[in-house]
């Protein structure tokens, strides 16, 4: 078994503590006159960042292509879904959907890629 860097134990967990932080302490501050933020928002860069970082170690390239192809093919399916629904939606409901969407396909991918990384580390 090997060692663990503490900058990986750093970015296992980094989404995590991120998420908490933001939800308990930071939360007035997202919100600016008329632009809202929410956690999943700030959250996604270093999802994103965290994606890239750890795909790279575990299989020596990155993913996040990967994963950018699937979320736009994803957001054609949420614009094609409200296209053909029956009431009217403005284009910031269907950019929010898109977002969430993104959101939970990258927390998903991101804690896949480190379990992934972890038996990886254990078998060696």
């Amino acid at each position: 078994m090997q060692t663990i860097d503490l900058f990986e134990v750093f970015l296992y967990l980094f989404p995590l503590l991120e998420i908490i932080i933001i939800s308990l302490f930071c939360k007035p501050f997202l919100h600016y006159k008329t632009f809202k933020l929410s956690v999943t928002d700030v959250t996604m860069p270093i999802l994103l960042l965290g994606i890239h970082l750890l795909s790279v170690r575990l299989l020596t390239y990155s993913l996040l292509p990967h994963y950018i192809l699937l979320v736009f093919a994803l957001g054609l399916l949420v614009t094609l879904y409200f296209d053909f629904s029956k009431k009217t939606v403005k284009a910031n409901k269907v950019f929010s959907v898109w977002l969430k969407i993104a959101f939970i396909i990258g927390f998903i991918m991101y804690y896949a890629i480190v379990a992934a990384r972890l038996v990886q580390r254990i078998r060696g």
